[in-house]
């Protein structure tokens, strides 16, 4: 922390060096701090609406720009590969600014802080909370338009309800398309059989995988909602091996995505997901994803 501190300092003083030092009047602050707030307004509207281009058009394309997120630093190229991609995957983001403030250090130069509240959107339907968020913008004029320069994002996120998905689909009714006991085949002489009843706003399952009419695995698992990220959690406990938690919602009335716990807020670096498809009452096909490439499918029956 400190180190960036530092740094911190060091680059506002190098942004302050060459240019014109000559006292700025309360009348010119508040000029400045209009435009300037102009532009946050610009960046923070993109933001919301998942425009890439509107809320990055501030951004200067210089060897000088840095960008750091949660303690990871990036280049503007890096800036944009890495960020272009996760507003393709969102629906939108709501934002709250708790507080700001704009401090111009000098005509050419100011710095824009803010504590906010941000509700990330996403189109696979998970959501992000961040709060507390910190932003910080530095702005240089440059060709009289204010560039951001430097800017630093950190705070702590958290998985929430989607506040778009979860106004169409009902995490809990939805899950009961699982009930009754499944059958589908592995492989050759090789079956899996789940047996899930209902259990408040989740299920309890008896598994096992049969092959030649002998049992090679047989476990049990508790399924349940979670309103706070509206999400459901699978907990599984398979003899001889270690728990296993999953998070799984769905999509549409007739799929539904699982992933290991951990990945909740990232769905996509989880490096398995299993996405199940109803395609009616009592048939369901069960695909295999690794590495975001679809490896294995399996179909299941409904037996009762």
């Amino acid at each position: 922390m400190k180190t960036k501190l530092i740094f911190l300092v060091l680059l506002i003083a190098c942004f302050s060096c060459g240019t014109n030092n000559k006292p700025v009047s309360d009348a010119q602050k508040e000029k400045i701090k209009g435009e300037v707030k102009e532009v946050v307004n610009t960046i923070f509207k993109g933001a919301e609406e998942a425009n890439f281009e509107m809320a990055t058009e501030p951004w200067l394309d210089s060897p000088d720009f840095l960008y750091t997120y949660n303690g990871n630093s990036f280049g503007y190229k890096e800036f944009v590969d890495a960020m272009k991609p996760v507003f393709g995957s969102l629906i939108n983001q709501k934002s709250t600014i708790v507080g700001e403030k704009i401090a111009v250090l000098d005509n050419s130069t100011v710095m824009y802080t803010a504590n906010t509240k941000w509700l990330m959107n996403f189109k696979d339907g998970h959501a992000i909370l961040q709060d507390p968020w910190s932003v910080l913008f530095m702005f240089k004029k440059i060709d009289a338009k204010w560039r951001v320069i430097y800017s630093i994002e950190s705070g702590i996120e958290k998985n929430a309800k989607n506040s778009e998905t979860s106004k169409e689909l009902n995490q809990v009714e939805l899950l009961k398309q699982f009930l009754g006991t499944w059958k589908g085949e592995l492989g050759k002489d090789t079956t899996y059989i789940a047996e899930q009843k209902l259990y408040g706003n989740g299920l309890l399952s008896a598994v096992k995988t049969i092959t030649k009419g002998k049992i090679i695995m047989e476990g049990n698992t508790i399924i349940g909602y979670d309103s706070n990220s509206d999400k459901i959690i699978e907990t599984n406990l398979i003899k001889g091996s270690d728990i296993m938690v999953l998070g799984i919602w769905f999509t549409s009335e007739n799929t539904c995505i699982e992933i290991p716990y951990e990945y909740l807020s990232n769905p996509q670096n989880a490096p398995i997901t299993w996405l199940y498809e109803f395609k009616s009452p009592d048939l369901m096909v069960w695909n295999y994803i690794e590495n975001n490439k679809p490896t294995k499918s399996f179909t299941f029956h409904r037996e009762k």
